[in-house]
């Protein structure tokens, strides 16, 4: 099967989601061909994903951070910054649980916050 081209757009896009994914192999010692290895995957295959070619399903990239042992919103941010992916979370937990107004109150007093500092 032929693979789709991607537009330039695309590609960028990929890459942008992507971004974090090689500081994470670095971090967890996994090179690109032992992750190629561990997907079952070619190399060829696994490189046109890191650089945004290819789509990645998101079956795929709940594997990949699986095999880098963390969770697939981890790899949406610098390893070293970690611990954003679980604020982000409690973020929209919180935000999903207020009704409306409640809602709006919460941005308005985070936007405010933020102004002070």
């Amino acid at each position: 099967m032929k693979e789709k081209q991607l537009t330039e757009d695309e590609i960028a896009k990929n890459r942008h989601t992507l971004r974090f994914v090689k500081p994470w192999m670095k971090l967890r010692g996994l090179t690109q061909r032992k992750l190629s290895e561990e997907l079952g995957m070619s190399e060829p295959s696994v490189s046109k994903w890191l650089n945004g070619k290819v789509n990645m399903t998101l079956a795929q990239f709940t594997k990949v951070a699986e095999l880098l042992n963390t969770n697939p919103e981890d790899l949406l941010f610098d390893p070293k910054e970690k611990d954003k992916a679980s604020k982000y979370k409690e973020a929209a937990e919180l935000a999903e649980s207020l009704d409306p107004e409640a809602f709006h109150a919460w941005i308005a007093a985070g936007k405010a916050m933020r102004k002070k500092e």
